[in-house]
C-alpha cells in the first residue's frame, strides 16, 4: 500500500491537474504495454474499489437481494473480479466509454453471470439442469470436479449428456413443479442407442492427440451413472454456497473457479459486442437515437416523451422496440458468424434483460460524464463538502462542523451545486440533442442529478478538504 501511495504522489507531482479518469487511462495504457504492469494493475484495482462499492450498494444488491445476497456479499464478489484489472481492461479502446463505466459493466456482468448460473442450475433439478448447461461449462466441470483426466473419458461423458439432451424431450407432460422426472427404462435405452451412434461418428474422426477410440455401452444403467456423475461435477463446479461474510474468503476459491485464458476471451467478446451495438446505434435515425438516449439514459417515460416528439405513446413504444430489435439482430448475426451459436427465440428472450441493462449503463454514463465534467471544472471546490455529505453519508451538522461553517450554509451550498448541475444538464441536452426539457421532465433531471450525487466517485477526485469557498 505504501508503495502505491508513493508512486501516486510521484505521478501527481508531475501531473497535478490530472483527474481520476485521466489517471486511470494512463494506468491502463501502461498496463497494456506491460510497462511495470503489476504496479499499474494495483492502482487500477484500487480505482475500481469504489465502482465495486457502488454496485454492491445499489445495482447488484437490488438484482441479487432476492437470492439472499447481502450488500457485503455483492461487494466481495465484485472485488474478486476487480482484483484482475488486466482481464477487465485488456481490450479497452479509450473511445466508447470511460474507464469507470467500462469497469462497472464488466464487473457487473461477470458477477451476475456466475451467480445467476448457480441459481438457474439449482432451479432446474437433476433431470433438467444439464439441458441448460453449455458443453463448454460441462467440460470445465468434468476437468475440475470429476477427477477424470483422460481425454477419452471426458469425451464419453460429454457424449452421454449430448445424447440425453437430444433424446429426452423438455416438454414432458409429467413435470414436477416445472422439473423433468427421471427418464423411464425405455427412454434410457433410447439415449443409450443414440450415444452409441455418436460414438461411432466420433471414432470416424482422425485423432489429433492419439487418444483411444470410444467404446459402445451395452447397459443403459452405465449411461444413467455417467449422467449423474456429470450432474454432480457440474453442481460442485458452479454452485455458490450461501455463507457468512466472515467465511467467504475461505470458500471463495473452491466455489468460483477461475480460468484466466477464457476470461480474456470473454472480455474480448464483450468488447466486440459493445462495438457492434454502438456501430448499429449510430446507423439508427437521429430521432430513434434520441428516444433511446432519453428512455435509457435519463429514464424519461414514454408518456413524458409524447410532448417532446409530438407522437402518441404507442408510436414511441414501437420506435424504441424497433431500435432494440435492430441492435439485437446485429448481435444475432455476429453471434452466428463468429461464435457458431444457433440463436433461437428462447435465447433471444433470455438475453433481452442483460441487453437492456447494457443499454441503460451505456446511455446513463453519457449523462453522468456531463455532470462530472461540470462538477470538476466549474464547482471543484465543493467536492470535499459533497464527499462528506453524499459519499460518507454524514449528517448535515457533522459536515458543517468538519468544514467549520453553519448547517444552513451547507444546505445552501448543496442546493446551489444541484441547481447548477441541473441547469448544465438541461442546457447540454438542449445544445447537443436539440431537446428542451421542461415541466414534468425537469423532475427527472432533478432525480437524475440527485442519484448521481449519491453515487459519484468522490474518493477518486484528488481535492483536499479545504475551507468551503463562498460564491462571490
Amino acid at each position: 500500500m505504501l508503495k502505491l501511495v508513493n508512486n501516486l504522489d510521484t505521478i501527481l507531482t508531475h501531473y497535478p491537474d490530472q483527474n481520476a479518469e485521466s489517471l486511470a487511462k494512463t494506468f491502463i495504457k501502461e498496463m497494456q504495454k506491460n510497462n511495470q504492469g503489476k504496479l499499474y494493475e494495483k492502482h487500477l484495482s484500487a480505482y475500481l474499489e469504489e465502482v465495486c462499492f457502488g454496485l454492491a450498494i445499489q445495482e447488484l444488491y437490488e438484482e441479487l437481494k432476492l437470492l439472499k445476497y447481502t450488500r457485503s456479499d455483492c461487494f466481495q464478489e465484485a472485488r474478486k473480479v476487480a482484483l484482475e484489472p488486466m482481464k477487465i481492461y485488456k481490450t479497452y479502446n479509450f473511445k466508447d466509454s470511460s474507464p469507470k463505466t467500462w469497469g462497472k459493466i464488466q464487473i457487473k456482468s461477470k458477477v451476475k453471470q456466475t451467480i445467476l448460473l448457480s441459481r438457474d442450475f439449482g432451479r432446474y433439478g437433476t433431470w433438467s439442469a444439464l439441458k441448460y448447461l453449455s458443453e463448454k461449462k460441462l467440460r470445465e466441470a468434468l476437468q475440475a470436479k470429476s477427477g477424470i483426466k483422460a481425454k477419452k473419458e471426458i469425451e464419453s461423458y460429454v457424449l452421454v449428456v449430448n445424447s440425453y439432451k437430444e433424446i429426452y424431450p423438455s416438454s414432458q407432460s409429467k413435470k414436477i413443479k416445472g422439473r423433468l422426472p427421471e427418464p423411464n427404462q425405455a427412454q434410457w435405452e433410447e439415449i443409450q442407442k443414440y450415444y452409441n451412434f455418436l460414438c461411432s461418428e466420433y471414432n470416424k474422426k482422425p485423432s489429433t492427440e492419439g487418444c483411444a477410440r470410444l467404446e459402445a455401452i451395452i447397459n443403459f444403467q452405465v449411461i444413467k451413472e455417467k449422467y449423474l456423475a456429470c450432474y454432480s461435477a457440474a453442481k460442485n463446479y458452479i454452485y455458490m454456497v450461501e455463507d457468512t461474510v466472515e467465511n467467504i474468503d475461505i470458500v471463495a476459491d473452491e466455489f468460483i473457479p477461475v480460468n484466466h485464458q477464457e476470461e480474456e476471451i470473454e472480455t474480448e467478446k464483450q468488447q466486440q459486442i459493445a462495438s457492434i451495438c454502438l456501430d448499429e446505434f449510430a446507423k439508427l435515425p437521429l430521432e430513434s437515437q434520441k428516444l433511446m438516449q432519453l428512455h435509457y439514459g435519463l429514464g424519461i417515460s414514454q408518456t413524458e416523451m409524447q410532448e417532446i416528439f409530438n407522437f402518441k405513446q404507442p408510436k414511441i413504444s414501437r420506435k424504441i422496440k424497433q431500435s432494440e430489435q435492430k441492435l439485437l439482430k446485429a448481435l444475432v448475426k455476429w453471434s452466428q458468424e463468429n461464435l457458431g451459436i444457433t440463436v433461437n427465440e428462447g435465447i433471444i428472450k433470455e438475453k433481452n434483460q442483460p441487453f437492456k441493462d447494457w443499454l441503460k449503463d451505456n446511455f446513463q454514463q453519457q449523462f453522468e460524464g456531463v455532470l462530472e465534467e461540470n462538477l470538476w471544472e466549474q464547482q471543484k471546490s465543493k467536492i470535499p463538502m459533497l464527499r462528506l455529505y453524499y459519499g460518507e453519508q454524514l449528517k448535515l451538522e457533522t459536515v458543517a462542523e468538519r468544514l467549520n461553517v453553519s448547517s444552513q450554509r451547507i444546505t445552501q451550498e448543496i442546493e446551489i451545486v444541484k441547481q447548477n448541475l441541473e441547469i448544465f444538464l438541461r442546457e447540454w441536452v438542449k445544445e447537443k440533442m436539440d431537446i428542451s426539457l421542461s415541466n414534468s421532465r425537469n423532475k427527472r433531471i432533478v432525480s437524475f442529478v440527485e442519484e448521481w450525487l449519491n453515487n459519484a466517485p468522490y474518493e477518486m477526485w484528488n481535492v483536499s478538504s479545504q475551507r468551503l469557498k463562498v460564491r462571490s
